[in-house]
């Protein structure tokens, strides 16, 4: 190979790699995030899901099998020392509601796994790579899951489906073991670009590694996230029709134009 085709070969691969820019924190809060550093224009919504919806799945009580349903806002998705749920389903005594799930009660005013299973969505309006969570609050095991959306268009509502039964796009990103409430993001160890993830107490239905964790005493208030967001045009390092198409006739051209030459 020349080196003029091999300088071509060079530009294309950067071309094709894109960037990502720079690292940024978002700080949680009921219903927004707020960016801080160098993408504070990108914006993203939080809110609160859990598994407190009528049965999906059979007749009998199975809080596995009950529909996903959106918590409100300041009523059910809080934010002291960090995001915390505290479920539609919470009650001070029942064999079929979630006992103890109420905002005055700790562990359980936190995103928990007790009983109902609860996590915080996080929906940018960019890709984002999400490179690690901080938590301003745990209790007991305080292990954590991540999902991440990957399918080729937005992902419908949450509401009415199951945990265990997501939409086809949802990717689990891992489940990870005792959260700290350190002021260093911890690291998710993902390369995934997304507008949409999901953060909560270790979820047995959604997938993924399960070593090591048990569910049912896991209690975290999500405080922030960082990553980087995608800025390549179009995102994902896909090229454009175009831009393949000019990169062809270049590369064709450069062939010929060095087969002449040895000729």
């Amino acid at each position: 190979m020349t080196r003029q085709i091999k300088a071509l070969c060079g530009a294309v691969l950067l071309l094709l790699a894109g960037q990502a820019s720079a690292l940024t924190t978002w700080t949680l809060n009921t219903g927004t995030v707020n960016g801080v550093g160098t993408d504070t224009t990108i914006t993203a919504a939080a809110t609160g899901w859990a598994n407190t919806g009528a049965q999906s799945v059979g007749g009998s009580t199975n809080a596995n099998t009950q529909a996903l349903e959106l918590q409100p806002a300041g009523t059910n998705l809080r934010l002291y020392n960090g995001l915390g749920i505290n479920n539609l389903d919470g009650c001070s005594s029942g064999s079929t509601c979630d006992v103890g799930d109420m905002a005055s009660n700790a562990p359980e005013h936190a995103i928990d796994n007790e009983q109902r299973k609860e996590m915080v969505l996080v929906s940018f309006n960019a890709k984002v790579n999400l490179t690690g969570v901080t938590f301003g609050w745990i209790g007991s095991d305080s292990d954590y899951t991540i999902l991440a959306y990957t399918g080729a268009s937005a992902p419908s509502t949450l509401a009415g489906q199951t945990w265990g039964a997501l939409q086809s796009g949802w990717t689990a990103i891992g489940n990870y073991a005792n959260a700290t409430t350190s002021s260093t993001p911890r690291a998710t160890g993902t390369s995934v670009f997304s507008s949409y993830w999901l953060i909560g107490a270790y979820n047995t239905l959604a997938g993924g590694t399960t070593s090591g964790m048990a569910p049912g005493n896991d209690y975290l208030k999500l405080k922030s996230v960082a990553g980087t967001v995608d800025t390549r045009t179009p995102p994902q390092g896909v090229p454009e029709p175009g831009s393949l198409a000019l990169i062809g006739l270049a590369l064709l051209s450069m062939l010929y134009m060095t087969g002449r030459r040895r000729a």
